[in-house]
């Protein structure tokens, strides 16, 4: 393929739209913005975009902007983080098989960049499943179990098979509430024997962060586990 060629390969400004997440109303009005900062430093715009038409569903005309790698590139530096990296390569994989010669962007290849818009807005719907999960898990009220068990689904999400080992189950916690029904002693008896007695350790539970009961704000907490009934019941004579 000759350099001409090369340079005339493009993809349409519709299929781009789909590929960064945008409506094509909103991408023209930015690619607009492109073409008028290009003029101010005296570049040729046709190297990045081309300015086109086609016909709606409604036989209407619509502007539309065929765009060119380096048109790609320039809004691919546009755009920060997974949703740029996706783009990238997107249209790398794209303007890849055209330089091979395996596609000409002509009409008749409409189906196929839609089947790759396709499989990129599944590719980013993972992303984003898989970023709520890892926002989740820096939730500071849950636990160490849970937020392991959040951190793993979005890695098995991202990557499509798990690659963390598994969770253990989550452990059974008490709060010093129901330790002390537990044993028909005060929350602050039981706060009071943890604390002097080194109870409040991995080991025996974990901080989280809760809401004061008296108040709006938030206070450390420590949750027991079932390794803490047998000191308490030595320390008590239960």
């Amino acid at each position: 393929m000759n350099e001409l060629q090369i340079r005339q390969a493009t993809l349409d400004s519709r299929d781009v739209a789909v590929m960064v997440g945008k409506t094509h109303a909103n991408l023209l009005k930015d690619v607009r913005g492109y073409i008028e900062n290009l003029a101010e430093v005296n570049f040729h715009s046709g190297d990045f975009f081309q300015e086109t038409t086609y016909l709606d569903a409604n036989n209407q005309t619509r502007p539309n902007y065929l765009v060119t790698r380096k048109g790609c590139e320039f809004i691919a530096n546009k755009m920060t983080g997974q949703k740029g990296t996706l783009f990238t390569a997107s249209y790398i994989n794209k303007f890849h098989e055209m330089e091979k010669g395996q596609s000409a962007a002509q009409p008749n290849d409409r189906l196929r960049i839609q089947t790759m818009n396709a499989e990129a807005r599944l590719e980013y719907a993972k992303i984003r499943k898989a970023e709520l999960f890892f926002k989740l898990s820096n939730v500071d009220t849950l636990s160490k179990e849970y937020k392991g068990i959040l951190v793993a689904q979005a890695t098995e999400t991202l990557a499509g098979q798990p690659l963390l080992p598994p969770v253990q189950s989550v452990q059974k916690t008490y709060s010093a509430t129901d330790l002390a029904s537990m044993f028909g002693v005060t929350a602050q008896l039981i706060g009071k024997i943890t604390n002097a007695h080194g109870l409040k350790t991995e080991e025996y539970g974990e901080w989280y962060r809760a809401k004061s009961l008296h108040s709006t704000k938030e206070v450390d907490s420590f949750c027991y586990f079932d390794t803490v009934i047998p000191k308490l019941e030595q320390l008590l004579g239960a």
